[in-house]
């Protein structure tokens, strides 16, 4: 948003009529000289005159001076979204339009005193506030409004209940910003800034009282002017091309000669950045505030600079671009000299390093700028490679600031190696941006990043950083285990990797994504949803800049030639013309009584065209928003069919087809009013899509007929008929160059045709659903498939064989879209994401780890821990090693999805069902040796690393720590820092206030602009090394650790192993503390593949006839009870495959005997011989098994039952209804303990191991946990945003796991019922379970996508008890 040009300035401003030449010469002769004004004001006039004259001087940053004109002022007013009394009462506020101060809420800024310091040996002036001085001061006479704040830098809505805009390029809220309302308080609790009178002085300040504001209210001043200085649309989100050097856009101008020694300075200033008047008093060496805003004033008569006042009294600049590229253009040198002495100034010439210096509004987001500037390329790199300070800037200033970052350093890098690296760490942030978006109070970019970095440490790039960072996040978790929420990372590659295929996922969207388009300029990308939600992307960051919300679901997507505008369709018949630029909405289409489901534009940008339900379509104007013309034929007399499907334009935009549900297309000529030119008959089904062939008039449709037939649209002729496919055919796509057509079929194939012969191509052939779309890119050698499997394939057009199957979406993929030259693909999915995709990485693509070929829908570890079973949609079975990740054994034994699994007590069976009733029997005997082998070596390794670390830890003259005594499992850390937390203080804090850190031990410096010291609370390695837990000194009992350093902490903690050179299938040394290594080993995937032995013993047969509902098995995996959709329920011998008893008979409904309704669910005992079964009859039934008699009967419920469980020794039974109940009954008698209200219905629910909590997950995504011995409720789990999926405990009670759709995994501690830790991943979470010997130290989870996640939680990371 923009501020109002005034109509004439009181203080010496240009007169109407006047020339900047003649203003120079007047009242600001002596400015640049001397600092401040001839004639300085007195106390009583200043605060009017100069706000005034700050109002007066805010000019456009392209324009000159304003004319004294009130139809000047009148054009001014008629931009303002508040109330004015100039205001034009015929025009409405619209969402795009510009905002004003009104003079009255202008203050003066603070009356400052100076300091200097030392910048490049010359004596720079340094403003320092006097409200900095004297605490308490107020700024009289100062309204502060929250709506006028709101005025400043909220668009006002527009008058129409239909469209709702809002933009996040400039709006930081969501990031963790306070909103501009909430300013005031922000203030208030801040303290509020002196008067421009209050007697300051010049009074030395505290070092660390130098800046003028705090950093959060610094950082809200910058946003806000932003906003009021037209930087708040996608000029704030884009990455402006810096101007070479040798660029000047002003050649000749020569600045007045009182400011020809400010002017040059400007030349360091970033173009995209608002500046505080206090850094313009570093650059011009002013004496005070004054004389800079005197300065300021200068320039801005001039149109070089426009300023801004905010309500918390500090004032802005922003210099004009041309008037920068000229002064950087003729005074290289000296801004060169100029970006070095700003960094030198907040660095305090080294004593304070880059990554701590304090947010001031400014020095952050230029930082980049400036050290480019001054060549310090290395040390924006170390900026760049450094998470913590990334993730800072991220939730400060937004996804753009620190992209732009990224643009600065990529565009100047000389070392095509270093550019690399940084490349890949855009990438990896790129991905991470949805999680920590997600969570912006949570730090775990770093986690995220480093996840998603694994494969390129393993293949050599980066792996010194990411070891030196996996080693900081290890010790930073460790001392922050009970004082911060944890990211836990995975101990795989298991997440999107940088450097692969997939460059980013765009979240955002409640509901499944039709269609998606990618604007020509290839900037920014435009989906829409069935959340009647339209969100505009930038291509460069992944960030949603702006959005609009419609009143109903939406259709269909197109973006101008020129991709200035967007049309989006409506299924209410609507549509609109979206400006990309402002985010108005231009033009609002109506007219159509149906639901449009289809729109094209054509190539000149001058008409759009619509297809509706209602059997017609229409011509619109995008200049005026009229109606051209209604084109109607489609249905004929009848009525019932006609529906318009899709719609194309041809190239000059003269023809334009139509096609529909009565297997017609239609060709209108556009030029002559709509008039109908052919009929296109010939298909014997629905016509589905159409397409243009290059610049003719050939055009290709595509039919359920399963045929698809190109036709001159010119003459109304079929020209071929293209058959092959075997199903009916959904989409067609032409590539621009008029050459090859693309055929997408529910036979699960596309077909590749020949646009001149039609002649058949290629066959596409690797989909396991039906193809939704597909398209060929611009220069034709590669082809992309999207479909109803979730997955997208590349294929080459040369070979005709697949390049790549892109996994990722976890639902169908309904749409594909291709930027203009074809490298990347934009992919739209029913599960509420877009993903893009780089094409040119597919040839490149690393072997991906296993998945399963849908969810995984069961998850179990082994009863010792040390293996872990997954089974998914894709009736597969896959063994794994949990502490390297490792995918031991991959099994087929079903034809249809797995649902069902449990681990026999002495784990070495397992069974399996799936719904055609088939249930297979795998022994894994043999792997639970071969995994109990090497859990002994994994246990010796470990403690020889401990007696390695305590016989060389003590040398060095460290401190050893104290800690808890835990038992450590097979693959847990090295020592518990139990007690160390509570002495670390606060930790570490980024954008700190400089200059000097206050610890326990003294102050001390930080780190310089390279290198130099840091304390402990900036390096987390220090501070495990250096502090002793308070009260460990004096206890016997407590076990003594070394002194831990990043390479002491152990490997498991730190870098994978995988990573670490003890791969899973290589031997590995352990070291020795006597000096050398013990003997090379094998690993676990080594030892197995080893073995002849086949785990499936035996498999009862799938069968015909009703579907499972559910299936329950006793702990020794030899009995199972079937539940069927038809409510019958058998009880069967697994080994034998006979059916022992029948429960429930198909067609049974006697109350007296069985269940009168329904049944939703069975339950077997671990001996087998009891079974329990839940109805819609709002009861539960007792069985005894044998006699296939009912117990008893849990009646009470008052609605249907949903869920039940039975405490691990047996007594307790738990029945959850939709009623919001759970009723706790014995299971031995029947007799009731206990009824439990809830707020929500029930979902599910579980006991914990020791029979003492019991969890209840509910429909609104929170979980609630009950204290059985107690008897009473503790405080609810409120942390998912999505339905539950996973409701398991730790086996030692002390941790509950919860995880859903929102793909988070969840970690409670229930003593405190506090969230220990959490991971996001790339899908919904579907399963989960805990691994590791002894004590469970891995979090396994299973997600939508197939993928199976191993993430380290060490006993280091569980924290303790307060």
């Amino acid at each position: 948003m923009g501020c109002a040009q005034s109509s004439q300035s009181s203080g010496g401003g240009t007169a109407a009529g006047g020339s900047p030449g003649e203003e120079s010469s007047g009242k600001h002769a002596s400015v640049a000289a001397t600092g401040r004004p001839d004639a300085p004001l007195d106390e009583g006039a200043a605060a009017s005159s100069l706000k005034k004259q700050v109002r007066d001087s805010v000019h456009d940053i392209n324009g000159g001076t304003a004319k004294a004109t009130k139809e000047d002022a009148v054009d001014t007013c008629k931009s303002c979204v508040s109330t004015c009394d100039c205001r034009d009462p015929e025009r409405g506020a619209g969402a795009g339009d510009k905002a004003i101060l009104p003079g009255s809420v202008l203050p003066l800024p603070s009356t400052t005193t100076a300091s200097t310091v030392a910048l490049g040996g010359d004596a720079v002036a340094v403003d320092l506030p006097a409200s900095q001085v004297s605490a308490g001061g107020s700024l009289d006479g100062v309204r502060r409004s929250s709506d006028t704040i709101a005025a400043v830098s909220t668009p006002a809505a527009r008058n129409s209940s239909v469209d709702k805009l809002a933009s996040n390029r400039s709006s930081f809220a969501a990031e963790g910003i306070p909103q501009h309302s909430q300013m005031a308080t922000v203030m208030a609790a801040r303290g509020s800034r002196g008067g421009p009178a209050d007697g300051g002085g010049n009074s030395p300040l505290p070092l660390m009282l130098e800046v003028a504001r705090s950093s959060a209210q610094a950082r809200m001043s910058s946003i806000q002017a932003a906003d009021v200085m037209g930087l708040g649309g996608d000029k704030a989100a884009m990455v402006p091309r810096a101007m070479l050097p040798a660029y000047d856009p002003l050649p000749g101008f020569q600045p007045p000669a009182a400011l020809a020694n400010a002017y040059p300075l400007l030349g360091a200033v970033p173009l995209d950045t608002p500046v505080p008047m206090e850094v313009l008093g570093r650059l011009w060496r002013s004496p005070s505030s004054e004389a800079t805003l005197g300065t300021a004033r200068a320039f801005a008569s001039l149109g070089i600079l426009r300023l801004a006042s905010l309500e918390d009294g500090s004032c802005w600049a922003l210099p004009a671009p041309q008037h920068v590229a000229h002064a950087a253009a003729v005074w290289p040198d000296m801004v060169t000299k100029v970006h070095k002495q700003l960094v030198e100034a907040y660095s305090r010439r080294g004593t304070v390093a880059l990554d701590a210096l304090r947010d001031d509004g400014y020095i952050i987001q230029a930082l980049s700028h400036h050290l480019v500037g001054s060549g310090q390329l290395d040390s924006l790199r170390r900026l760049l490679m450094n998470p913590g300070w990334l993730e800072a800037k991220l939730h400060a200033y937004g996804v753009g600031a620190v992209v732009r970052d990224f643009r600065r350093f990529l565009q100047e890098a000389v070392s095509e190696e270093e550019a690399l690296g940084v490349k890949l760490l855009l990438q990896a942030f790129q991905l991470s941006l949805g999680a920590a978006m997600e969570h912006p109070t949570a730090r775990m970019l770093r986690e995220q990043m480093l996840a998603r970095l694994m494969a390129v440490a393993a293949g050599g790039r980066l792996k010194d950083w990411f070891a030196e960072q996996t080693s900081k996040c290890a010790a930073e978790s460790m001392l922050a285990a009970n004082s911060r929420l944890l990211h836990l990372m995975p101990r795989s590659p298991s997440l999107a990797q940088a450097g692969g295929v997939q460059r980013m996922t765009l979240r955002g969207h409640a509901g499944p994504i039709p269609r998606v388009a990618i604007a020509p300029n290839c900037c920014e990308v435009v989906t829409i949803s069935e959340d009647g939600l339209a969100q505009v992307w930038d291509m460069n960051i992944g960030d949603c800049v702006m959005h609009l919300a419609r009143s109903a679901p939406l259709t269909a997507v197109g973006i101008t030639p020129d991709s200035s505008a967007a049309v989006v369709a409506a299924a209410d018949g609507t549509a609109a013309v979206w400006n990309l630029t402002t985010g108005q909405v231009i033009h609002n289409f109506k007219g159509h009584t149906g639901r449009i489901n289809c729109l094209a534009i054509d190539k000149q940008g001058i008409r759009v065209i619509t297809g509706s339900e209602d059997h017609t379509g229409r011509v619109w104007n995008l200049q005026n928003g009229e109606c051209e013309a209604v084109l109607q034929g489609h249905g004929g007399a009848s009525g019932l069919v006609g529906s318009v499907l899709d719609v194309c334009v041809c190239a000059d935009g003269t023809l334009a087809v139509t096609v529909s549900d009565d297997f017609s297309g239609r060709v209108w000529d556009l030029d002559e009013d709509g008039e109908q030119l052919h009929v296109l008959e010939g298909h014997g089904g629905w016509v589905t899509s159409a397409a243009f062939v290059g610049t003719s008039h050939r055009v290709v449709t595509t039919s359920h007929d399963t045929t698809a037939r190109i036709w001159d649209a010119l003459r109304g002729r079929c020209l071929f008929v293209l058959t092959g496919h075997s199903g009916r055919l959904n989409r067609v796509s032409v590539d621009p160059g008029g050459s090859w057509a693309i055929t997408a079929s529910d036979d699960r194939t596309a077909r590749v045709w020949d646009c001149e012969t039609g002649e058949l191509k290629l066959v596409l052939d690797g989909h396991n659903a039906h193809v939704t779309d597909a398209a060929i890119t611009r220069d034709g050698r590669k082809a992309i498939t999207v479909s109803g499997d979730g997955t997208c394939g590349i294929w080459d057009m040369d070979k005709g064989k697949r390049e790549a199957l892109l996994e990722g979406h976890t639902g169908e993929v309904s749409a594909v879209a291709l930027t203009q030259r074809g490298r990347f693909a934009v992919t739209a999915g029913e599960d509420f994401t877009a993903r893009v995709w780089d094409l040119a990485a597919a040839a490149e693509r690393l072997t991906p780890a296993p998945t399963h070929g849908g969810k995984v829908s069961a998850l179990q570890s082994l009863p010792d821990g040390q293996l872990v079973v997954s089974a998914g949609d894709d009736g597969r079975v896959f063994l794994w090693d949990p502490v390297e990740g490792v995918c031991l054994k991959q099994l087929d034994g079903h034809r249809v999805g797995i649902r069902f699994m449990r681990v026999s007590a002495e784990g070495d069976c397992v069974l399996t069902g799936s719904g055609d009733r088939q249930i297979n029997h795998w022994n894994w005997a043999a792997y639970s040796a071969a995994a109990s082998v090497v859990g002994v070596r994994r246990s010796l390794e470990r403690r020889e690393l401990m007696l390695h670390t305590l016989t060389t830890g003590g040398s060095g003259g460290g401190q050893s720590l104290g800690t808890k005594a835990y038992t450590g499992g097979a693959g847990g850390g090295a020592c518990s820092t139990a007690n160390i937390a509570p002495a670390c203080g606060t930790g570490s804090q980024l954008f700190s206030t400089g200059g000097t850190v206050i610890t326990a031990g003294g102050a001390t410096n930080v780190e310089g602009g390279d290198r130099s010291e840091r304390s402990s609370e900036e390096d987390p390695m220090a501070a495990l090394a250096a502090l002793k837990p308070p009260g460990s000194g004096g206890n016997s009992n407590a076990v003594m650790a070394p002194r831990i350093t990043s390479g002491s902490i152990p490997q498991r903690v730190v870098v994978p192993q995988r990573l670490q050179g003890s791969t899973a299938g290589s031997p590995c040394t352990t070291p020795s503390p006597h000096g050398g290594t013990l003997r090379p080993c094998k690993s676990l995937l080594e030892m197995v593949s080893t073995l002849q032995h086949e785990p499936l013993r035996a498999s009862m047969p799938a069968q015909q006839g009703s579907r499972v509902k559910h299936m329950a098995f006793d702990a020794a995996c030899r009995t199972a009870a079937v539940l069927l959709f038809d409510s019958t329920v058998s009880v069967w011998d697994v080994v034998s495959g006979k059916c022992t008893v029948q429960l429930i008979r198909r067609g049974e409904r006697d109350a007296m005997r069985t269940h009168s309704g329904g049944v939703n669910a069975v339950y077997l005992t671990r001996d087998g011989l009891t079974a329990v079964t839940i109805s819609k009859d709002n009861t539960a039934r007792v069985w005894d098994v044998a006699a296939a008699t009912t117990r008893f009967v849990v009646d009470g419920h008052t609605d249907g039952l949903v869920a039940a469980d039975i405490s691990g020794d047996e007594q307790l039974l738990a029945t959850a209804a939709y009623d919001k109940t759970v009723r706790v009954t014995r299971l031995g008698n029947g007799t009731p303990v206990a009824v439990l209200d809830h707020p929500q219905p029930p979902t599910m629910v579980c006991f914990s191991p020791n029979n003492r909590w019991m969890a209840v997950g509910l429909e609104d995504h929170t979980v609630v946990v009950w204290d059985l011995v107690n008897r009473c409720c503790l405080p609810s789990l409120d942390a998912h945003k999505g339905p539950l999926a996973v409701l398991t405990w730790s086996s030692v009670n002390r941790f509950l796991l919860t995880a859903g759709q929102d793909c988070t995994l969840r970690l409670w501690r229930i003593e405190d019922c506090r969230q220990q830790a959490f991971f996001m991943g790339d899908a919904a979470i579907t399963a989960a379970c805990f691994a590791g010997n002894s004590v469970p130290d891995i979090v396994v989870a299973g997600d939508s996508a197939g993928t199976v996640h191993f993430l380290d939680f060490a006993e280091e990371l569980q924290g303790w008890s307060t």
